[in-house]
């Protein structure tokens, strides 16, 4: 029987792995570039933190405590392994609480709005700061690459096969149309409510309907 639990959380880090450096690649071929591109930047910087966390949470949970028991020895030995590398990593406490409050939810903590500011947040602040966090994540995930090689590549396999049936085409016909009818509901609310706005809709130039790009 295949090792399913093991190929889904394998997958999972393999996942946030390859985010988070291609990510970075991003940044790096963009370091003379970065105060041209300084609010991209930032938000591909949140987008690592986030990833960093999930693959944190991946691996602290679901990597051990769902896997098949048969692995769960290697496992153990992984994690000790890179437990001083874990260590360094939360020395930024906060990269949770930041993911939680800033990047995955609406600068909101229990209802109550928080303020936007990273340095309020024991996180990596920094170009410099973000290059060692995304070293740290890259040096545990070393180390399950090369115990687990075998395994993973079964699991990328395994992926495969899970794979959805394509659906069919979606339907764009009537997408202008009903754009225009949109706009024009909204313009009656706004003549309902004495409000001079005015909504300006798109009308899209649609390909053929054999297109690959409506599929």
């Amino acid at each position: 029987m295949k090792p399913t639990k093991l190929y889904e959380s394998l997958f999972i880090l393999y996942k946030c792995n390859l985010t988070i450096n291609r990510l970075w690649s991003l940044i790096e071929t963009s370091q003379n570039k970065n105060e041209d591109i300084k609010d991209y930047s930032i938000l591909l910087t949140y987008y690592i933190k986030m990833e960093v966390v999930s693959f944190l949470d991946e691996f602290n949970g679901g990597f051990y405590h769902q896997i098949e028991n048969d692995y769960k020895e290697r496992i153990a030995e992984v994690r000790l392994i890179t437990a001083p590398i874990i260590k360094r990593i939360n020395k930024w406490k906060d990269l949770e609480k930041f993911r939680n409050n800033i990047i995955a939810h609406p600068w909101r903590n229990k209802g109550n709005f928080v303020i936007p500011d990273q340095h309020l947040y024991n996180i990596p602040r920094n170009w410099f700061e973000i290059g060692v966090l995304v070293n740290l994540q890259k040096y545990v995930w070393s180390v399950i690459k090369v115990e687990f090689q075998n395994e993973l590549k079964d699991a990328l396999s395994y992926m495969t096969t899970l794979i959805p049936p394509q659906k069919e085409p979606s339907d764009y016909s009537n997408l202008n149309s009903d754009h225009l009818k949109m706009a024009d509901e909204v313009e009656k609310i706004c003549q309902q409510l004495n409000k001079n706005y005015y909504l300006k809709v798109v009308q899209y130039i649609l390909p053929d309907e054999d297109s690959p790009n409506l599929k």
